[in-house]
């Protein structure tokens, strides 16, 4: 029996024109530095931050050991995360060397190992309580089980025991998370302080010099749900 042509392009979605901006695969090294540039502003305006909080009691432990983000596939209107850029810490990087890891921004650039915090980001990201848009994971009281076996651990495995996470949204839609590492929960003060920072960077609007986020991410086609659907569990 004859089989009739099947046109690939038209049939997979992953399969489009290669002139589109797309995530990930218009990534260029330009574009890798420049993302890992702004992330590790974004890692030292929180530092500085809870720096000036606690003054001369401001203690190693406390500040932020490392900054990541993922960012959704180009295309798809549901969570699929795309792992994107990591900062660390001086202490962190010089563990990870010792160790002789490789840093995981070059590591882990272009996976797209479904993490859970990331789909639970999104299921919040138009709560209509701010607070509850951040998500939380604290390897330190067990959460470590939540790992699926594929997921890579890299935070508790560098010493962070703590995340708290936030879906970007631009333009009316959750396209990726910011999560922030820290050895231990910090107190309410400096992780609500940790929050605020992470709010003017992650959703629009942002407030004074934090936009440089939207605007470096905005060149791409940007997937995601819109904000109205991005409970998308009630989807299913």
């Amino acid at each position: 029996m004859a089989i009739g042509n099947v046109n690939v392009t038209q049939r997979l979605i992953r399969c489009q024109a290669a002139t589109r901006m797309r995530i990930p695969g218009s990534f260029t090294p330009a574009d890798f530095m420049g993302l890992t540039k702004l992330l590790q502003e974004i890692r030292e305006d929180i530092d500085d931050a809870l720096r000036q909080l606690c003054g001369k009691d401001y203690a190693p432990d406390q500040e932020p050991k490392e900054l990541h983000i993922r960012l959704n596939e180009s295309d798809k209107s549901f969570p699929l995360p795309i792992f994107a850029g990591w900062v660390e810490s001086d202490d962190v990087r010089e563990r990870r060397r010792e160790w002789n890891q490789p840093d995981p921004g070059l590591a882990r650039f272009g996976d797209d190992v479904y993490s859970e915090i990331y789909g639970e980001a999104f299921r919040y990201a138009n709560n209509p309580d701010p607070l509850e848009r951040f998500r939380y994971r604290d390897w330190g009281a067990g959460e470590i089980l939540e790992k699926r076996s594929g997921e890579k651990a890299t935070d508790p495995k560098s010493g962070n025991l703590f995340q708290t996470c936030l879906a970007i949204v631009i333009e009316d839609h959750a396209v990726g998370t910011l999560v922030v590492g820290f050895r231990h929960k910090p107190e309410d003060p400096l992780l609500r302080r940790t929050q605020d920072i992470l709010g003017e960077w992650a959703r629009e609007p942002q407030a004074g010099n934090r936009g440089g986020l939207g605007g470096f991410l905005k060149k791409f086609e940007l997937g995601g749900p819109p904000l109205t659907n991005s409970n998308w569990v009630d989807l299913l």
